[in-house]
């Protein structure tokens, strides 16, 4: 199977952005969690049409950055027409491969990405690559064992424990999360320092 048998169709844009994917996932109030700062430098790991990538650069604000990357043009595309702030930076890249220079991130967001990439250990290598000492990351992907049938085929899905092992092999340190999900997982992790 290819990396691209597991890739989200981006012909289907538009249901990333529909009403009721932003009630069930309310990204201003689930991002509040992470504890991103005004002026920080994200990253929007397969950011599609903007979904998470306009709350995010809302949270950083105009002395931040919002880097919005996927490999689609046509769903940067469909970004750009919802007229994003400043703030916003456009970055077409083929992952694991993040074409942003060394430690130049604090904060990594992954959006029901990592399934899709392969290598998985290629991905943390360049995670860690890109973000700064200290920096962090949030990491939210489906659950194989999810209660509702959204998202993709449940052989594609990742288990959290797979997830959670390639981060401790690239030196990231787990955080705790309270958040809890029938159908997602979210996986806090952060550079080892020292």
């Amino acid at each position: 199977m290819s990396q691209n048998d597991r890739r989200f169709d981006p012909h289907a844009h538009r249901t990333l952005t529909d009403y009721t994917r932003w009630e069930r996932w309310n990204p201003p109030a689930l991002l509040a969690r992470l504890g991103i700062r005004p002026g920080q430098s994200v990253l929007d790991l397969g950011c599609g049409p903007g979904f998470w990538t306009l709350p995010l650069a809302e949270i950083v604000g105009p002395a931040g950055k919002a880097w919005a990357l996927d490999v689609s043009q046509e769903m940067l595309k469909a970004l750009a027409k919802r007229d994003p702030p400043p703030q916003v930076r456009w970055l077409r890249s083929e992952l694991p491969r993040i074409d942003l220079p060394d430690a130049s991130v604090d904060w990594i967001w992954s959006a029901f990405v990592a399934h899709e990439v392969e290598p998985l250990e290629g991905l943390m290598a360049e995670m860690r690559r890109v973000l700064l000492p200290a920096g962090r990351i949030g990491l939210l992907d489906w659950r194989p064992d999810a209660i509702h049938a959204n998202g993709p085929p449940r052989h594609h899905r990742l288990e959290p424990e797979v997830v959670r092992r390639a981060l401790l092999a690239r030196g990231f340190r787990l955080l705790p999360s309270d958040w809890q999900d029938a159908d997602a997982y979210l996986l806090l992790a952060e550079m080892e320092t020292g």
